[in-house]
């Protein structure tokens, strides 16, 4: 009689949420690979559903708009297959939004230093909301407003020693099988 370790699968969406540039695009798809399961971002559906880049459909309809498309596609991926899903920076905020993901799926922050992301993202042309960002300290208190939704995820993930993205691949991956096994043990969903 073979004995097989039983790895941890999908029994729940899993949702990455975080400021951008915190890496919930390069992580999600680690974290599915080694989830075996399928990984979508949100921004890049709704790019699909509109056939306009992010910028362009602030910049022709408007943030009210795009926000509205986001929830819409939001919901739909979650009551869809499970999957792990890289939400939009600005998705979590949403109180819709939050209840959304933290019924339904298990949410993942991908916390990072400001100064971090700020070095990461300061030269980014393709961020809306950087365009009315001129330096750190407004990017930082964007940050700080964002943050009191982001800590309220099932899970948080600190990237403050600027991990390797495989390093952070692996963290994600350890919290999430570790929460799984307290809060879901038993469950097969």
């Amino acid at each position: 009689e073979k004995k097989f370790k039983v790895k941890h699968k999908l029994n729940k969406t899993i949702v990455l949420v975080g400021m951008m540039g915190s890496g919930k695009t390069v992580i999600g798809r680690g974290l599915a690979k080694k989830l075996n399961a399928k990984f979508i971002d949100l921004d890049q559906e709704i790019v699909k559903a509109a056939n306009l880049e992010i910028t362009e459909i602030f910049a022709t309809f408007g943030e009210d708009f795009f926000r509205e498309k986001e929830s819409k596609i939001l919901e739909r991926l979650i009551f869809g297959p499970q999957i792990v899903l890289a939400s939009g920076g600005g998705a979590f905020i949403s109180e819709k939004n939050q209840y959304l993901i933290l019924d339904n799926t298990i949410s993942i922050w991908l916390k990072s230093d400001p100064k971090l992301l700020w070095d990461r993202l300061k030269n980014k042309k393709n961020r809306p909301l950087l365009n009315n960002c001129d330096n750190f300290s407004e990017f930082e208190k964007i940050y700080k407003l964002r943050e009191k939704s982001y800590n309220r995820a099932d899970i948080c993930v600190s990237n403050e020693h600027i991990l390797s993205i495989d390093k952070m691949i692996e963290k994600t991956f350890d919290y999430y099988s570790n929460f799984v096994d307290v809060n879901l043990k038993g469950i097969r969903l």
